[in-house]
């Protein structure tokens, strides 16, 4: 087999499975946004167009994450599929070695890797701080649609706002009810039928005009109220009050760019401070990098070694699982530990790396050598058990749509 034919068949192999669990992983992570993504169209009249931007300012948080994911699957699936079919073995029978097979995944986890960093690096912070500008724009141009129904909203300080309805897209409302405390020496409750809501750039208000309602006024060091009839009442607050924060409010250090992230940990620094969360995001993002080169040698491993060719096509989707779980499970331990101080933010950071690393290199050495993979009896039994009752369901699945 020539060399061309070796890579681009390994490769053809790979690919496939590669975007479709991108595809699925991605999706999977996405539901939760999506809903309320949904619900700010149908609830808020978020116009599509504004909804699709900001889906796509979301997308660099959850590739960071999936494409590795979708890339370790990708080789449990593609080099386990062949181990199957026995094409593996045929390969090491006509002289091609492991380290031949090793090469072509090692240059597309090395692809995958410089794509992940430059997510990491620099396409999920800019989308982060992005989407921020962006919820913002939404939250100052679309305030009184926030309003939730039949409940107190309480997000502008010392007024409670009553909404029995809100009628799309949300700049009318019915059933009315303010509460405002802002005054010390008095307290006024407003109840209105109809409220208009609009905004004003100029003065950066929030607008409520209240048709046909009451105004009650009490003050109080005094019992009893004064009640005041009105058919238009102007209701004014002040919308810094609300986004203000939200605008004026420093960036994080996921919003940050890679030189503001420097010069941030630099700054504390000097003044004497660990700088621990903006170290941890530092080395978040390098570690985040290298998953694809890790994942690339464990899956190739696992794929070589002798077991493999006797797993059945959902041994790859339990090996990926239980992978996964190993790896994120790590890292939230490191996470803890690091928030903590308790480890260095480097040691915290590359703690599942180089941790699944040497799993994966030991892996490697034995297929290399042609060793089987030892596992305890009971866990080899539990295993074959769960992977034959899985293989009948797919089984079954497939003769119910044939």
């Amino acid at each position: 087999m020539k060399r061309k034919t070796l890579i681009s068949y390994l490769i053809s192999e790979v690919l496939p499975p590669f975007l479709l669990g991108l595809l699925a992983f991605t999706f999977i992570l996405l539901i939760g946004r999506l809903l309320k993504l949904i619900e700010l169209v149908i609830s808020r009249g978020v116009p599509l167009i504004q909804v699709g931007s900001l889906l796509m300012l979301i997308m660099p948080t959850f590739l960071e994450m999936t494409v590795p994911m979708a890339f370790l699957l990708a080789i449990l699936l593609g080099l386990g599929r062949m181990a199957n079919d026995q094409e593996l073995l045929a390969m090491k029978a006509s002289g091609i070695s492991p380290i031949q097979i090793f090469w072509p995944i090692a240059g597309v986890s090395l692809v995958v890797a410089i794509l992940t960093l430059i997510t990491t690096l620099y396409a999920r912070p800019a989308a982060n701080s992005a989407l921020k500008r962006e919820l913002y724009s939404i939250a100052k141009s679309r305030v009184g649609t926030a309003l939730k129904e039949k409940v107190f909203n309480d997000d502008f300080p010392k007024i409670l706002i009553y909404v029995e309805e809100i009628i799309p897209p949300g700049n009318t409302a019915q059933g009315i009810l303010i509460i405002d405390k802002r005054d010390r020496i008095r307290e006024d409750i407003i109840l209105g039928k109809v409220a208009r809501i609009t905004t004003d750039d100029e003065t950066n208000t929030l607008a409520l005009r209240l048709f046909d309602g009451s105004i009650y006024e009490r003050e109080r060091n005094r019992e009893g109220f004064s009640q005041t009839r009105f058919n238009i009442y102007d209701f004014k607050l002040d919308l810094d009050e609300l986004v203000g924060p939200v605008r004026q409010k420093e960036a994080g250090p996921k919003e940050l760019s890679l030189a503001d992230l420097f010069k941030s940990i630099e700054e504390k620094q000097q003044r004497g401070l660990k700088a621990i969360p903006e170290r941890m995001e530092l080395h978040q993002r390098i570690a985040f990098g290298f998953i694809p080169v890790i994942f690339g040698v464990l899956g190739v491993a696992l794929a070589l070694l002798p077991r493999a060719s006797r797993a059945s096509r959902s041994w790859g989707f339990m090996l990926c699982l239980f992978w996964l779980l190993v790896y994120y499970a790590l890292l939230s331990f490191g996470k803890a530990l690091g928030d903590k101080g308790h480890l260095q933010p480097i040691a915290a950071l590359w703690l599942p790396n180089l941790t699944i690393g040497f799993i994966a290199l030991v892996f490697f050495r034995k297929a290399m050598r042609e060793s089987p993979l030892m596992l305890p009896a009971f866990a080899s039994r539990v295993g074959k058990a769960i992977s034959q009752r899985f293989e009948r369901k797919l089984d079954k699945r497939g003769a119910k749509s044939a």
